[in-house]
């Protein structure tokens, strides 16, 4: 931002959005990038789309007055792009270096949870290079149907559902493909629920209902069988509750999604907490703003605000 001429109520903004990336979320990510920054600039904004794999981020904030990740996965929520943009210095709206790093680790944010007393499924780690004991000691511990997934991807990649012995190594064998850290959890049956967190307030759940036996990465982005429920009936309170605390205690800020299962019973379990989730004409986020009558881009232009007024005051001073 130019020093002497600070950001106003009403604009118009400089936003520069990053979209795209390496990692193998990077079409969604251009996808998201490319809806929002169609949202903001219809809104009178001067909008800005950079691709990360294919130009360098600015090195001062002198062109911009506020950045916008739209990076999924590796390198956009794993604090590795926030300790950048502090290096720099460039306001951008989202989650802490700290907190993007501690929730896109699954393991890491199950042990944080579970600390707090926040319900999760049964599972356990394992390590590239691990013995053939620690996996059947593991799975023997938890028994079948699994869930075996890396501890650090997103959008369903690498993900399998184990139901015998016979699935079990090709499913460890993709999973550790992206890292060398691999998930277990026991599966747990019932509903698919997703919740969106945004500046702490609590926006309408979203039922996902996917024609195939689970939500897979076919089931998100290519399946148009799936179908999505917002508000949907027979949600517990005290699923709302954890998916707020689970927030807090994690310390994610601005956009969050926190996927759910929640059992027949009404027991749940918190799977893992999204801190850029998906911003494109058919993700969750949008959704659930819609079904609380609201409009993304006004959304995304409140929490923009907030970024750039303590910048106005500091230039105004």
């Amino acid at each position: 931002m130019k020093r002497g001429h600070p950001p106003s109520r009403t604009g118009p903004w400089r936003i520069l959005i990053l979209a795209g990336g390496a990692s193998a979320e990077r079409q969604v990510s251009l996808d998201s990038g490319m809806t929002v920054a169609e949202a903001l600039t219809r809104r009178g904004h001067q909008v800005q789309l950079l691709d990360p794999a294919l130009a360098p981020l600015p090195a001062t904030d002198s062109d911009i007055d506020v950045l916008l990740p739209m990076l999924h996965g590796t390198g956009g929520e794993d604090g590795c792009l926030q300790r950048e943009l502090e290096r720099i210095g460039i306001p951008w709206l989202g989650s802490s270096a700290e907190s993007s790093a501690l929730t896109f680790n699954k393991s890491t944010t199950r042990r944080v949870l579970a600390t707090a007393g926040i319900p999760i499924a049964p599972g356990g780690s394992l390590f590239a290079g691990c013995s053939p004991c620690d996996v059947d000691q593991l799975v023997e511990t938890l028994g079948y149907p699994l869930v075996i997934k890396p501890a650090e991807q997103g959008s369903s990649i690498g993900v399998s559902i184990v139901e015998s012995v016979r699935q079990l190594q090709p499913a460890l064998d993709a999973a550790f493909h992206w890292g060398d850290e691999v998930l277990l959890e026991k599966w747990i049956g019932g509903r698919e629920i997703t919740v969106p967190v945004i500046d702490g307030q609590l926006y309408p759940a979203i039922e996902i209902l996917p024609e195939r036996p689970w939500f897979d990465y076919q089931a998100k982005y290519c399946d148009e069988q799936t179908r999505y429920l917002a508000n949907p009936a027979g949600i517990p309170a005290e699923l709302c509750k954890a998916v707020v605390r689970a927030c807090a205690v994690c310390g994610v800020s601005a956009i969050t999604r926190t996927d759910v299962r929640l059992a027949s019973d009404g027991s749940f379990c918190i799977l893992e907490i999204n801190t850029i989730p998906g911003m494109t004409s058919h993700s969750l986020v949008p959704m659930s703003i819609a079904a609380a009558g609201r409009d993304s881009a006004e959304v995304l232009e409140e929490l923009l605000w907030q970024r750039l007024q303590p910048q106005a005051a500091g230039a105004a001073a």
